[in-house]
């Protein structure tokens, strides 16, 4: 005796499985789109770096150019002192500055990024893909 409709059910099961590819791809698409105009941009080489890294059957990445991290997250207090040399070199206002060791202030996030993918989830309902994939498996 065998279950009637098994191998429709394993079929819907196995292409919704599967439909999670397609669906992370346009969701991180569709989240680079939002992220562009609302991340915080001075020449817009951050803006730019956005990418969809990869997208898999469990999950899709967003990367970008590495100090979007920190702009998005924040960062500590933290010192910067010389490696090499016995002190830092900087410009402010136009005069060179030298320094033996530079305090940088704790930088609150602005948590662009999260915003962005929450928009996009919002403008990208998952809900159809599957009735579709669900549908056109059997």
């Amino acid at each position: 005796m065998s279950l009637q409709g098994a191998t429709q059910l394993r079929a819907r099961l196995t292409a919704i499985k599967q439909s999670f590819k397609p669906i992370g791809r346009a969701w991180a698409e569709s989240t680079i789109q939002v992220m562009r105009p609302q991340s915080p941009h001075r020449t817009g080489r951050g803006a730019a770096s956005f990418r969809v890294k990869n997208a898999t059957q469990k999950r899709a990445t967003v990367s970008a150019i590495y100090y979007m991290a920190i702009l998005d997250k924040g960062s500590k207090a933290h010192t910067i002192v010389p490696r090499k040399a016995k002190t830092l070199r900087f410009e402010v206002g136009g005069k060179a500055v030298f320094a033996r060791r530079v305090n940088i202030r704790a930088r609150q996030g602005t948590h662009f990024a999260l915003r962005a993918a929450k928009e996009a989830l919002r403008r990208n309902p998952m809900a159809e893909q599957l009735i579709k994939e669900w549908n056109s498996a059997a």
